[in-house]
């Protein structure tokens, strides 16, 4: 089972898909409609008074933290679609997907995905 927690329906439409997708091929896909609530990531600001030199102006540093919020635990035979930087902030769950390499329509919109890929 594959459950999209990206909070947006999320399109594969294959290894073999062109780059630009024609009208009448936009149906020829993998759907895995959003499940809500979605995975999200959240910056804790641990430290906000550091800056450095970059030419003739500073600019400030944060020290952060990245905290995963609507993750559930993993499940026997289940893979979870989430956004790529909810996938690299969560060390070592190789139940996680993302999608990449995208497929455009005519106009140059992203409306899919060649294929689902895990970050660990």
């Amino acid at each position: 089972m594959i459950i999209n927690l990206t909070g947006k329906p999320v399109r594969v439409y294959g290894p073999d898909a062109p780059d630009v997708i024609a009208d009448d091929q936009l149906d020829g896909c993998t759907v895995f409609p959003a499940e809500v609530p979605p995975a999200r990531m959240a910056i804790e600001v641990l430290d906000a008074g550091q800056e450095a030199l970059h030419g003739i102006r500073t600019v400030p540093l944060y020290l952060v933290r990245h905290n995963v919020a609507g993750l559930p635990p993993r499940r026997p035979n289940t893979h979870l679609i989430v956004e790529p930087i909810v996938g690299v902030v969560s060390h070592g769950r190789a139940d996680l997907l993302i999608p990449l390499d995208e497929v455009h329509d005519a106009t140059g919109a992203a409306v899919g995905h060649r294929f689902l890929g895990s970050p660990c």
